[in-house]
């Protein structure tokens, strides 16, 4: 086994109890959504979505209808906040492990061996990747394994391209991030790059909800990254824009490339 595959496995091989568990539990939370959406009677969705305060109707858009149904319901793990949170915090830590290396003095020891410097990056960017594919394909299975099981005869279930959109735009938002918080991993500590990297999300949330309840604040919209993710719009049933999926792509890419060049030229000794 060469040396960057055997990094990458022992990396697995660490985070592999945490993942596991967080993506069925993921998967888990898909089958129950399942389960609720089945026991509402189709009459009783208008009624729900009559129960939503007018912020949360201005938020949600004319997508307040698609979300309260049937489909918008089992679809909600795919943009529930907490659900958002809890990936974004997943794929921060894992994002951050070479500043945590580099603390422990784990860093000396892997480059002690005949081993480039940027082999530590690309492994965490594949070790971002298997884990972000491990969460949204775990997410995916328990939703259709929900409806084939719990969903009713005559529910109308989402269409696969629904599901799948929901997916990739989820996915590449974890990229994003992701990348956002390897980049400052490799100037920093891990605790300041974890911190950092939560607070811009934050920020980054804020502004967006702000812009869609505040038109003055529409303009600056653009500089956060969740405004290119649209789960409300995919609900509705509209395609996924290409240009969504390349900005965050693209963000992505800038976070992986700024990481090479930053831990190039950190001094990594312990």
């Amino acid at each position: 086994m060469t040396g960057p595959i055997l990094l990458l496995s022992l990396s697995l091989k660490r985070a592999r109890t945490l993942l596991v568990a967080t993506g069925l539990l993921l998967a888990a939370f898909q089958v129950l959504l399942v389960l609720i959406a089945s026991s509402i009677h189709p009459s009783k969705f208008e009624d729900l979505a009559a129960l939503l305060p007018p912020f949360v109707r201005a938020l949600l858009g004319p997508a307040v209808a698609s979300v309260m149904s049937f489909g918008g319901i089992v679809c909600l793990g795919y943009f529930d906040l907490a659900i958002v949170a809890a990936l974004l915090a997943l794929i921060i830590a894992l994002a951050t492990l070479p500043a945590s290396e580099v603390e422990t003095g784990f860093a000396d020891l892997i480059l002690a061996r005949p081993l480039r410097r940027h082999w530590i990056i690309t492994r965490t960017i594949a070790l971002v990747l298997i884990s972000t594919l491990m969460m949204v394909a775990l997410m995916m299975a328990g939703t259709w394994v929900g409806l084939a099981m719990l969903a009713p005869d005559d529910a109308q279930w989402p269409s696969p391209m629904m599901i799948g959109s929901l997916a990739l735009n989820l996915g590449m938002l974890m990229l994003c991030w992701s990348s956002v918080a390897l980049a400052l991993a490799a100037a920093c500590r891990r605790s300041v790059a974890s911190a950092t990297t939560g607070l811009l999300a934050l920020a980054a949330l804020l502004l967006d909800l702000t812009a869609r309840l505040w038109p003055a604040a529409e303009p600056f919209a653009w500089l956060s990254p969740f405004r290119y993710f649209i789960p409300f719009d995919l609900v509705m049933g509209t395609a996924l824009p290409v240009e969504n999926i390349l900005v965050l792509w693209a963000i992505a890419m800038s976070g992986f490339t700024v990481a090479y060049l930053l831990f190039s030229q950190r001094d990594i000794s312990h």
